[in-house]
């Protein structure tokens, strides 16, 4: 590894000093006496360049220590505590979706007619009957995508939920197979996706309502004007 390579270096430096100092007040190169002042000025620089390479390498040496699944537990605890907050939202946005549609369609099965009652029907009236009931089909049933995409995200979501623990299980373990950087920002990106579709669907789901809640009026009117008296 990279600090094994400086520690070598600084191993050389030390020996080099070692060196310096016990030779005499003079050394030669080439046979030619180097002033004590350059010799000096070598050892001060040795010095130095010893010293930058300590304060280089120790935060290299700090960081391998920390290395393994431990580097990721930040990422992996936060990775958590957001996972957990959008499996909510999915959730409580799912549960709101039934209760609506729920609610509406047990408010619209009271406000039906027996079919020999709508055959009863003048032809005006029945015209006025088959337009309020169109109207409900076609509004709840604007309802079935926003299902079906809630359906494949929550199982997709389910299964990527296991590889969530997987991470969490390593940091107990110390061992993961793949790729634990990318896996967590590949987690992290369906995470954000939750939310986005969460504030979609949520904002869908009030227009679907709206739409619901004016057909089941229009179905209440007509309800009213062709029931049988009683």
């Amino acid at each position: 590894m990279f600090y094994i390579l400086i520690a070598k270096n600084l191993t050389k430096i030390s020996v080099i000093l070692t060196i310096e100092k016990k030779s005499i007040k003079k050394y030669y190169i080439h046979n030619i006496p180097i002033p004590l002042q350059h010799y000096f000025h070598n050892i001060k620089f040795i010095q130095k360049m010893k010293n930058l390479l300590l304060l280089f390498a120790l935060p290299l040496f700090v960081f391998s220590c920390k290395s393994g699944m431990e580097a990721h537990k930040a990422a992996i605890t936060d990775l958590d505590a957001n996972w957990t907050a959008a499996s909510t939202a999915v959730a409580d946005f799912a549960n709101n979706l039934t209760k609506d549609i729920t609610s509406q369609t047990e408010a619209a099965s009271s406000l039906m007619l027996e079919e020999s009652a709508v055959a009863a029907l003048k032809p005006d009236m029945a015209a006025k009957w088959n337009e309020a009931t169109t109207a409900f089909k076609s509004a709840t049933a604007a309802y079935q995508p926003v299902q079906a995409e809630l359906t494949d995200f929550t199982n997709m979501w389910t299964e990527k939920a296991a590889e969530v623990t997987a991470l969490k299980d390593a940091l107990t373990s110390g061992k993961y197979e793949g790729d634990a950087v990318a896996k967590i920002a590949e987690l992290s990106g369906l995470v954000t996706q939750a939310n986005e579709k969460v504030a979609a669907w949520t904002a869908k789901q009030g227009e679907l309502k709206g739409g619901v809640d004016s057909a089941l009026g229009m179905l209440k009117t007509a309800y009213e004007m062709v029931a049988p008296k009683k």
